[in-house]
């Protein structure tokens, strides 16, 4: 019997909103920094929140992507995955935070000049319960609790711009740092509620050693995002070190503003994995065909390609008005900096949900191939040209990285699958009536069916 799936699309649809939020909540409060303390207080913001940014990343050993790909293959259930990872949450995010102090303080004259160890202690509390909140993202996505992850996250969004706003006007930067320890144990704790609910109804039997598989291939997916992170926060860390704090705040608009242009991609990336891991999984017991399995995988890949041109086109405009707008005059160089990133970003937008498919078909390690060979390069890009050319030289850097791997990406998905470039990059009629199906499915869920 086959099990019933929920809707690809509306999970999509559910996932904007989650992908929407962290990037609301940033951008909301590096206006109200760039308004009140200016460019050098948004600099010294996002250097210490991609600190622990990628504090958490390195921690969490790629268990992440581990229990979403056994849980969602139903070989570990929800009440063990549960358990597990918080433990595993707090004791991996523990030990990160005490590295990521050491880090700081072997960087502090450098990279986080004018930034006190305070503030960082501060922005690197919220490694432990991040972890545990995202390893709860990962069991709900699994699970295909769409309206569960997409509240939990919400919650995490929310307590950010909330008390990052709300502490910034009298506690300047460390106000709106605490946001980001705030943030993270409401996450934890919303992620305690509904993992408890849904763990009451889950009736799936663990296999033996759920936890070893999960880390034997998170940590493929860990080394491979490991290596990305220099794809997509190197420049930041680099620049510091050669130009100003100003340079960095500059930068980082351009970099946020940008970054809205993956938040239709991701959310396609965030529900397909689970989901192509599952097809996977059925098709090998009979539940679905290999057909069936491969036309699910493509049509979410043409989406992605429909969805680069709305994207390109709303970020464009995000440049030439919101920038101005919101920011000032200072701020005037973020635009063209922006239409430098936007070829890349657009690319990337594409490679992630080809990444996502890759993944999901259980060849995480092809994942890791793209950063080992993308990963020099941008190093030798980043050294070449930030010194010369500051911001400018790391957005042109930043592009070409972003769109070699996204190249990169369909020669490996290509490998895995064997789909036709035509069926993964032409979008058909079928592809754009799914979003006056998903018109209507927003109808039945405002009117409570």
């Amino acid at each position: 019997m086959r099990e019933v799936r929920r809707h690809l699309g509306a999970g999509a649809a559910l996932s904007v909103v989650v992908q929407g939020g962290p990037l609301v909540a940033g951008g909301f409060l590096s206006v109200v920094l760039a308004r009140s303390i200016g460019p050098s207080g948004n600099g010294r913001f996002a250097l210490v929140a991609t600190l622990a940014g990628l504090t958490a990343m390195v921690a969490s050993l790629g268990l992440t992507a581990g229990i979403t790909y056994e849980v969602s293959r139903r070989r570990w259930s929800v009440r063990h995955a549960f358990r597990t990872s918080y433990v595993l949450g707090l004791v991996l995010g523990l030990i990160g935070a005490a590295v990521g102090v050491l880090v700081f303080i072997a960087t502090r004259d450098s990279v986080f000049g004018g930034i006190g160890i305070g503030l960082a202690v501060l922005a690197l509390a919220s490694v432990p319960p991040l972890l545990a909140y995202q390893y709860a993202d990962a069991i709900l996505l699994a699970r295909e609790r769409y309206e569960a992850y997409a509240a939990l996250e919400i919650s995490h969004s929310a307590t950010l711009l909330l008390v990052g706003v709300a502490l910034v006007f009298p506690f300047g930067l460390y106000g709106a740092v605490i946001g980001l320890p705030a943030a993270a144990v409401v996450g934890a704790f919303a992620g305690i509620f509904l993992l408890s609910k849904e763990g009451a109804r889950d009736r799936t039997e663990n296999e033996a050693d759920p936890l070893p598989r999960a880390l034997r291939y998170g940590v493929q997916s860990w080394a491979a995002n490991l290596l990305q992170q220099v794809n997509y926060r190197f420049d930041v860390i680099i620049l510091a070190a050669f130009a100003s704090n100003r340079d960095v705040g500059v930068y980082s608009v351009a970099l946020t503003m940008t970054a809205v242009a993956w938040v239709l991609p991701q959310a396609l990336q965030t529900v397909l994995l689970p989901r192509a891991a599952s097809l996977d999984a059925g098709a090998l017991t009979g539940e679905v065909t290999a057909d069936e399995s491969d036309a699910t995988v493509a049509k979410a890949i043409r989406h992605g390609v429909l969805l680069t041109v709305p994207a390109g086109l709303f970020i464009a405009a995000l440049l030439l008005i919101a920038v101005p707008v919101l920011y000032g005059g200072k701020f005037h160089d973020s635009t063209a900096l922006g239409f430098v990133l936007l070829p890349g970003v657009l690319m990337l937008g594409i490679g992630k949900v080809l990444s996502s498919g890759i993944a999901g078909r259980g060849y995480p390690r092809y994942t890791l191939y793209i950063s080992l060979i993308v990963t020099p390069l941008t190093l030798a890009l980043y050294f070449g040209l930030i010194p010369p050319f500051g911001p400018w030289g790391a957005a042109a850097a930043s592009s070409a990285s972003y769109g070699l791997s996204a190249l990169l990406a369909l020669v490996y998905f290509r490998r895995v699958t064997r789909i036709r470039l035509r069926s993964l990059l032409v979008p058909l009629g079928e592809d754009v009536a799914d979003y006056a199906g998903l018109a209507r499915l927003a109808r039945g869920w405002r009117l409570g069916r």
